[in-house]
């Protein structure tokens, strides 16, 4: 296997743990990458293996209409038709992400013959979109090869919604590859926060979902000793919140602290989380869109969040929402709390070597891409393998006939 298409209709595939592993154990291996992409404001470094495949904001609003309010076949055939003739290769293998990866990676696969897998990030509920949406990857999911998912309640909810088989299914925690290594240069430094703070830090999106005003709103509430870091992921952290939260600025600079320093890669948090004592994941369904209403109310272990945390041994708190809450009790690697409100109870009872240690021993044992490492590129040898095989055998049938 060498060459190799991701279609990654986010855009944000430096900025996801388990993508993001994937393609540097595909790059290991020696394949060449290709992605294709929608321009968007995550960062997407140059990388030598991977050849970057972005479109832009005419060809992502055509492609919305086509796969999401139409959901035509036909037409979705005739765009990745005219893809595949100016922009792509032959390729070993493509992996379809998400839903309209899939979708494309499925009409590829008709073109072409190429095999395909799909990986699962954001699950799409009928009751949520329409019996016309979801007809449309329910019949791009009857020739994937293999199938990423993160847990057990997220298989069970896309093997319903989708209509796979079990047998070719593989679980995958959202997670980075090793344990993380704090940098001498902190971001708790960059900002300015004194040494003798603790600090409870708050990464990934500022969306309504993940309570951030609420957590911004009970810091008032928080031991003396205690800051808190806003960190969105893309570096957009002030020009996201201070025209929604201008009550904040009373706060900037000695109980609140505002990064704009967005890492490009997720798993290089290291400078980020060094000196961190407490990482903060809320998740509230607001159904307000297809991401955030049933999708989370079935998180599982759906968090890059959560699991980046734990690789840097940060113990977290977190809601009752996914899996984690339940693990969390159970492995002691971080509170469960029912409101942000909460979060100032439980601040100087997490903040122990016990919980730290738990955290790092959590993510080594349960989460860590490199548990599964083998296993993947095995599988996804035997894809490739197979078809191998397929193509050899009908060269002799053609050849005796």
């Amino acid at each position: 296997m060498k060459h190799v298409l991701i279609i990654h209709t986010d855009g944000n595939s430096f900025n996801n743990p388990s993508l993001k592993c994937l393609m540097d154990l595909l790059l290991e291996e020696g394949c060449e990458i290709d992605l294709r992409y929608p321009k968007s404001y995550a960062p997407m470094p140059v990388t030598k293996g991977i050849r970057l495949l972005p479109f832009g904001t005419f060809v992502r609003i055509l492609k919305a209409v086509i796969f999401n309010r139409v959901s035509s076949w036909p037409l979705g055939y005739v765009s990745v038709l005219l893809e595949k003739v100016f922009y792509y290769k032959w390729y070993d293998l493509i992996i379809g992400v998400d839903r309209q990866g899939l979708i494309e990676a499925s009409i590829l696969n008709r073109i072409t013959g190429m095999p395909y897998v799909f990986i699962s990030f954001e699950i799409m509920f009928e009751s949520e979109t329409s019996t016309r949406y979801k007809a449309l990857e329910r019949a791009a999911s009857k020739q994937v090869a293999m199938w990423f998912v993160q847990d057990e309640v997220r298989a069970e909810q896309l093997q319903r919604e989708n209509a796979l088989h079990q047998s070719n299914r593989m679980l995958l925690p959202l997670a980075s590859a090793g344990v993380g290594i704090e940098k001498a240069k902190r971001l708790r430094d960059l900002l300015g926060i004194p040494r003798d703070k603790k600090v409870a830090i708050s990464v990934g999106s500022v969306g309504g979902w993940s309570m951030t005003n609420r957590i911004i709103t009970s810091v008032s509430t928080w031991p003396d000793e205690w800051v808190l870091i806003i960190h969105e992921r893309y570096g957009r952290t002030r020009e996201l919140l201070l025209g929604d939260f201008p009550f904040m600025e009373d706060q900037l600079g000695h109980r609140i602290f505002i990064s704009d320093a967005a890492t490009e890669r997720v798993d290089d948090m290291g400078g980020v989380l060094a000196g961190v004592s407490v990482g903060l994941a809320f998740y509230e369904p607001d159904f307000r869109g297809h991401y955030t209403g049933k999708n989370l109310v079935h998180l599982g272990l759906a968090s890059g969040k959560i699991s980046t945390y734990l690789r840097y041994g940060v113990p977290v708190i977190i809601n009752e929402v996914g899996l984690y809450a339940e693990e969390a009790r159970r492995y002691r690697f971080g509170c469960v709390v029912s409101l942000p409100e909460d979060i100032k109870d439980y601040l100087d009872k997490i903040d122990n070597d016990t919980y730290r240690y738990n955290a790092r021993d959590y993510f080594v044992k349960k989460l860590d891409f490199n548990n599964y490492r083998d296993d993947i590129w095995s599988r996804l040898q035997s894809i490739n393998d197979k078809v191998d095989e397929q193509g050899s055998h009908a060269s002799t049938m053609d050849t005796t006939y």
